[in-house]
C-alpha cells in the first residue's frame, strides 16, 4: 500500500487563528452597525421633534401676527379675562410657565376673539375664547405639542411698545431612554402687523 505524504488542508492552528480573525471583524462591524441604527433612531427623533415644534411655532406666529393687545402672565392657572391690559405686558421666563393673550384678528360676527397661548411647565397648550365676553379658564385649553416632545426650557418675552412683539425661546429634549435623548432649541419672534 502507498500513502500520499503531501495531503492538502488547514491545520487546527489555523483554523483556530481564522476564526479569531473573523470574530473580531464580525464584532467590530455588528457595532458600527448599531451605533449607525441609534444615531439614525435620535435623527429621525429630531426631525419629528423640530417639525412638529415648528408646526406649533408657525401657527402661534401666523394668528399672533395679526392680533392686537398683547398681554402676558406668569400665571397659568388664572384666567384672561375679556378687560385684561397690555399693561400687563412684559416678562422673560426660563424654565417657569407662561401665559400670553392677544386679541385675534378673528371675528365670530359681534367681537373680535381672544386666544391664549402657555406653557404649563411640560406642555404648550392653546385656548381660543368660547365667546364675546367670556373669560378663557383653564378648561378651554387644549394640547398643542406632541407628548414624546419634552420641553425643559422656555423664555418668552412680551413688548408692548412702539411695534409689539413676541419672543419665544424653547428648549427641550426627545426620546425616552437616555442615550436616544437629543436636545434642541427653537425661537420665534413675531412683531405685529402694520395694517
Amino acid at each position: 500500500m502507498i500513502y500520499n505524504t503531501k495531503q492538502k488542508g488547514f491545520t487546527l492552528i489555523e483554523m483556530i487563528v481564522s476564526l479569531a480573525i473573523f470574530t473580531v471583524v464580525a464584532v467590530v462591524a455588528v457595532g458600527a452597525l448599531l451605533k449607525i441604527m441609534d444615531a439614525n433612531k435620535k435623527s429621525i427623533n429630531l426631525k419629528t421633534a423640530i417639525n412638529n415644534m415648528n408646526f406649533v411655532l408657525e401657527s402661534m406666529t401666523r394668528e399672533i401676527r395679526v392680533g392686537t393687545k398683547y398681554y402676558y402672565s406668569s400665571n397659568v392657572n388664572s384666567s384672561v379675562t375679556t378687560n385684561y391690559s397690555t399693561a400687563d405686558s412684559g416678562g422673560l421666563t426660563s424654565g417657569a410657565p407662561w401665559q400670553i393673550a392677544f386679541t385675534s384678528s378673528e371675528n365670530n360676527g359681534t367681537c373680535n376673539l381672544i386666544y391664549a397661548y402657555r406653557y404649563n411647565g411640560t406642555r404648550l397648550q392653546k385656548a381660543v375664547q368660547s365667546g364675546c365676553g367670556n373669560d378663557v379658564v383653564n378648561s378651554d385649553y387644549i394640547d398643542l405639542s406632541d407628548p414624546n416632545v419634552k420641553i425643559i426650557s422656555s423664555k418668552v418675552n412680551v413688548n408692548n411698545t412702539g411695534q409689539p412683539m413676541i419672543t419665544i425661546l424653547l428648549k427641550g429634549e426627545v426620546g425616552v431612554k437616555n442615550k436616544d435623548k437629543t436636545e434642541f432649541t427653537i425661537q420665534s419672534r413675531v412683531t405685529q402687523r402694520i395694517k
